[in-house]
């Protein structure tokens, strides 16, 4: 008797040198299926970084496009959550220290109207800010030392509103 045919407690064993036919035809398929995915993803070009800056730049010409239009452009989600919490901290920011001045409808008062199209040192943004850090002379005080960044944005933010 050879080592291939044995017999353990009543069973007989017989080695065989090939794997089940069902095996192969899976194991060739799988081969078949890794090929053919490995030509797609790693030959075609394709990546989630292209796709990406695809999307990005179809984002892009869509805003230019809306802006070239004379409409402004949409501001991203996550912007205009910040304008809109920093607006709500300038409203806050503006009855507590502008108020007293300027009145609580900022129709003026003892401070200048600022509901008004101009004001006599300029009505955007940058202006604004350094008006509220520098103070102005004739009565208008300097906030740089008692406002944060944040809430002089939203400060200059609430004021630009009105």
């Amino acid at each position: 008797m050879s080592d291939l045919d044995k017999e353990y407690d009543g069973i007989r064993y017989k080695a065989k040198d090939t794997p089940p036919l069902i095996f192969k035809a899976l194991f060739t398929v799988l081969v078949i299926w890794a090929v053919c995915f490995m030509g797609y993803y790693l030959f075609s070009g394709w990546s989630s970084e292209g796709e990406f800056a695809a999307i990005k730049r179809a984002k892009e010409a869509r805003l230019a496009a809306e802006k070239s239009k004379g409409g402004q452009a949409a501001l991203p989600v996550n912007e205009e959550r910040r304008s809109t919490e920093l607006l709500a901290a300038g409203k806050k920011e503006f009855a507590e220290r502008c108020a007293s001045c300027h009145g609580p409808d900022a129709k003026g008062g003892i401070g200048p109207d600022l509901t008004k199209k101009t004001y006599k040192y300029g009505r955007t943004a940058p202006e604004v800010m350094q008006t509220l850090v520098e103070g102005r002379p004739g009565g208008m005080p300097s906030f740089r030392s008692e406002l944060s960044k944040d809430k002089l944005e939203g400060l200059v933010e609430y004021v630009l509103s009105l």
